[in-house]
């Protein structure tokens, strides 16, 4: 989430500025309240046309829906969450709320009502002659969710993982990473792997497929191109296989649609109908 955020912040629609407000602390749970009221105090504050909130699910909700209630503009309240399941249509329906894909719309449906779709965008940084080379990647942080004791388990030959800073002899932990090296793992790596217990719609598997890296994902991941090998957790041989055999063709066209061109210029017409339908009734 924190990803596209950045992305669209720096990648506003024509005619829009934009600055983003973080609501959140890695630093313990003081620094987290301390944030999320710098935060609230902010939007409550602040001189916006349009307020553009980001959420998952949670503790984050709850946190992102008590700023969206301070807000003195409209709002958009972004649902990222893989694992929403919180009945919110009174809480959101003053809000236009935006989810992930169609079928995420379709799927929260029940609990946030009617919502737009628009897809996470892709802002590929590769690099000229990079050759591909042929060992397994996962990319996350370190956290149960993400797979990461399950890459272990499979035994693989070359297997190297970010977001950790150790992990079992055979095993490369690469800890965390920064974009310019993100891009060249995606760039010479054999495979991805996003072998996770719930996703909304990961950007590691969109840049992946704009460096055209192979890739090879959990069932529990919703909406996957059809050049993605799907796999269900319980199958380890047939994680094995999919690594061994991965999709090579179709990979940079199937997020032809996430550039992030296409992706501001759908946020662009939607701030705009915010915008000209509250002039209208005004």
């Amino acid at each position: 989430m924190a990803s596209v955020i950045h992305l669209l912040a720096a990648n506003p629609p024509e005619g829009w500025r934009s600055s983003s407000c973080n609501t959140f602390s890695t630093k313990g749970l003081r620094r987290k309240m301390k944030r999320w009221r710098i935060a609230k105090k902010q939007i409550k504050n602040g001189d916006f046309d349009l307020v553009h909130i980001h959420s998952a699910a949670g503790w984050s909700y709850r946190r992102k829906l008590s700023i969206a209630k301070v807000a003195n503009a409209p709002v958009i309240f972004h649902i990222h969450s893989g694992q929403f399941d919180i009945d919110t249509k009174s809480d959101l329906d003053d809000y236009q709320v935006v989810c992930l894909s169609e079928g995420w719309s379709d799927k929260l449906q029940t609990l946030v009502g009617d919502s737009l779709s628009v897809q996470n965008p892709v802002d590929a940084k590769l690099t000229d002659g990079v050759k591909r080379e042929n060992f397994t990647l996962l990319m996350g942080r370190d956290d149960p969710v993400k797979g990461h004791e399950f890459s272990y388990s499979l035994g693989l030959d070359d297997l190297r993982v970010t977001g950790v800073d150790s992990a079992p002899e055979g095993v490369t932990a690469l800890g965390w990473v920064s974009e310019e090296k993100k891009w060249n793992l995606l760039q010479t790596a054999g495979c991805l792997i996003v072998p996770s217990g719930f996703e909304g719609q990961p950007m590691v598997i969109l840049e992946a497929l704009a460096a055209g890296c192979p890739v090879v994902a959990s069932t529990n991941v919703p909406d996957l191109p059809a050049c993605v090998k799907a796999v269900d957790l319980e199958d380890v041989e047939g994680w094995k296989d999919a690594i061994a055999n991965p999709i090579t063709e179709g990979l940079e066209d199937a997020v032809a649609k996430n550039h992030i061109g296409i992706v501001t210029t759908k946020w662009g017409e939607i701030y705009d109908n915010i915008i000209d339908s509250r002039a209208s009734t005004e």
